[in-house]
């Protein structure tokens, strides 16, 4: 199955990650680690990124990066190629060095910029290589680096500043975000689960507005650049309804006003279910198609004559 390609646009921002090849340590001498961020300076550098925050850990990284132009791809391909590179000449030996594919969840500007931020810096004290007064410890970081003069050009945080309490990036603003981070740390292993899902699961970091807005531009301008979308995600689908209801030219309320067996209604379904890994319940329940076995049996059932029209609007080239 061929891979998704990536959502770009001029000015997004990403929480990016990725982990050593079979999770081996990476990064457990500090010439491996300072390695990786000469190598992500450079990338900055050269693709134009600014910087809110970065961790190298023993097997993995995270980066919170914003991409002015939309160049998330060909600068993580040279990033990674790089120091993969440099990795086995120094290691003498060949082979993968990272786990497949990095992951690269766009984030809302605002307090989300600054959820993830946080998350980033507070690596190493979930990890319990440092606590939170002694991140400055953890050299291979952005956090340390807010504390010292002549830090790399790339390195931004004025917009997540500002949402920590309208700080300014100045020596007493970051001392303050760091006092602030205390308050950050998830001691709750529940909490730290259900971080990690909000901030390094699915495609986009959030609000549900936020989400559904980008998913509406995006369905509008087709070919206008890469899509990575979980295309099983229930907000990804409802984005999706709302186009197959313009383009048969019906009305959200007319899913519940219309018989269940409607054959625009089940024609909507089939379609849905062509585009994502959306089930049956959810079919049901949103194009109001009845219980779940009812949907299966509608969805296939004879196709007729109209629907078949039906489904060649939806599936028209002008309307993809």
């Amino acid at each position: 199955m061929p891979r998704a390609p990536r959502l770009e646009f001029a000015g997004a921002i990403y929480h990016v990650w990725n982990r050593g090849n079979y999770r081996q340590n990476l990064f457990t001498t500090h010439r491996t680690g300072a390695a990786f961020e000469r190598a992500l300076f450079e990338a900055c550098a050269r693709f134009g990124w600014r910087l809110h925050a970065y961790v190298v850990m023993r097997n993995h990284y995270h980066l919170c990066v914003e991409t002015p132009k939309p160049n998330l791809v060909a600068g993580m391909q040279w990033l990674q190629s790089v120091f993969a590179n440099r990795f086995n000449r120094f290691q003498k030996m060949p082979g993968h060095v990272f786990q497949g594919r990095y992951k690269a969840l766009v984030v809302e500007p605002g307090p989300w910029l600054l959820r993830v931020v946080n998350y980033i810096h507070l690596n190493p004290v979930r990890a319990g290589l440092v606590s939170v007064q002694g991140l400055r410890q953890h050299a291979a970081s952005s956090f340390p680096r807010w504390f010292k003069r002549g830090r790399p050009a790339a390195l931004t945080a004025e917009r997540w500043l500002a949402q920590a309490g309208g700080l300014r990036p100045t020596p007493a603003g970051f001392r303050r975000y760091h006092q602030s981070l205390a308050l950050a740390v998830e001691g709750n292993p529940r909490q730290r689960d259900e971080l990690y899902r909000e901030l390094c699961r699915g495609w986009h970091i959030g609000t549900v507005e936020a989400k559904q807005a980008r998913l509406r531009s995006l369905l509008e301008r087709p070919g206008k650049g890469a899509v990575a979308l979980s295309l099983d995600d229930e907000t990804t689908a409802a984005v999706i309804l709302g186009k197959g209801l313009r383009l048969l030219g019906y009305k959200p309320a007319d899913l519940a006003q219309s018989p269940k067996g409607a054959e625009w209604k089940v024609a909507l379904g089939w379609w849905l279910r062509g585009q994502t890994g959306i089930n049956n319940r959810w079919l049901g329940e949103h194009l109001h198609l009845g219980h779940r076995c009812s949907v299966s049996r509608l969805l296939h059932q004879p196709p007729t004559k109209t629907f078949q029209a039906l489904t060649r609007t939806l599936m028209s080239p002008r309307n993809a």
